[in-house]
C-alpha cells in the first residue's frame, strides 16, 4: 500500500510538474520506543513537496521497523498525501492515509477525507496554522486469531507551528486531535517535536519526539501511550 502511494505521487506530480517548486528531505535514525513497542531500533521519513501557484501536493512517509534474534519487535508504518488548493490564508485539501501497526493490533487502516486550513500567522521566521479535516476510517484488527474490519467518520483539529530561531536552527511542533463520530471518548491525540539543525545546504541533524496516545485502545492489554524519542541524519533534495 505504502508503494502504492509512493507511485501515485510521482505520477501525478511528474505528470503536472511544470513552474513547480519541488523541495524535499530524507532522514534514516536511531529510534527508542517506549509503549506497546518498548525497543530500540531504525527508522527512516520522507518528505516530498510540489508547489504550484495556486495548489500544492504533499507526500509524508514514516517507517519504523526492528528485529532482534530472528523475531520482529517493531513495525509501524505512516504514510500520507495530499493534495491542496492555495487561497491567501486559507488552504482546502484532500488526504489519503495509510498505517500499519501490528503491535498496535492495526494490520492495515486506510482513510480519506476533505478538510480546510487557515494560517493565523506566515513568515520566512515562523508560521502558525490550524486546521479541520474529516476522515473516514477503514481498519483491520488483528485480535489472535480474529480479524475485524471497522469503518468510522473520524473529525481532526490540527494546528502546525514552525519557528526559526537561526538560519541553521528550527524547531517544528504538530498537535492534533481525532475523535469518533459515533463515541467521543474514542479520541486519539498525536503530538510532535522537532528540532533541526543544518550543518550543510544538503546535510542536517534532526532530533524527534513523537506523542501518541488512543483513549480506547483495540484490546485492553494495548497500552493507551506510545512515545518515540529519534536522531537522525537528514538529506535535503
Amino acid at each position: 500500500m505504502v508503494g502504492f502511494l509512493i507511485f501515485i505521487f510521482i505520477l501525478v506530480s511528474s505528470s503536472l510538474a511544470q513552474e513547480a517548486e519541488k523541495k524535499g528531505f530524507i532522514t534514516f535514525g536511531y529510534s527508542q520506543s517506549q509503549g506497546n513497542i518498548d525497543v530500540a531500533t531504525a527508522s527512516l521519513t520522507a518528505n516530498y513537496v510540489v508547489k504550484y501557484p495556486t495548489y500544492r501536493l504533499f507526500f509524508d512517509l514514516k517507517v519504523l521497523y526492528g528485529t532482534a534474534q530472528g523475531q520482529k519487535n517493531a513495525e509501524q508504518i505512516d504514510g500520507k498525501l495530499r493534495y491542496e488548493l492555495r487561497r491567501g490564508r486559507y488552504f482546502p485539501f484532500w488526504d489519503l492515509i495509510y498505517y500499519r501497526n501490528p503491535f498496535q493490533n492495526f494490520e492495515h487502516r486506510i482513510a480519506t477525507g476533505p478538510g480546510i486550513g487557515y494560517y493565523i500567522t506566515r513568515g520566512k521566521k515562523k508560521y502558525l496554522s490550524v486546521s479541520y479535516y474529516l476522515y473516514y476510517y477503514y481498519d483491520v484488527i488483528k485480535e489472535l486469531s480474529t480479524t475485524i474490519e471497522d469503518r468510522t467518520l473520524f473529525h481532526n483539529i490540527e494546528e502546525r507551528f514552525r519557528y526559526k530561531f537561526t538560519r541553521t536552527l528550527t524547531f517544528k511542533e504538530k498537535g492534533l486531535y481525532s475523535v469518533s463520530d459515533e463515541n467521543f471518548q474514542n479520541y486519539y491525540i498525536n503530538i510532535e517535536l522537532n528540532l533541526i539543525n543544518k550543518i550543510t545546504k544538503k546535510l542536517g541533524l534532526q532530533i524527534s519526539y513523537y506523542i501518541n496516545y488512543q483513549n480506547i485502545p483495540k484490546e485492553d492489554q494495548i497500552k493507551r501511550l506510545d512515545t518515540t524519542l529519534t536522531t537522525s541524519i537528514m538529506y535535503n533534495f
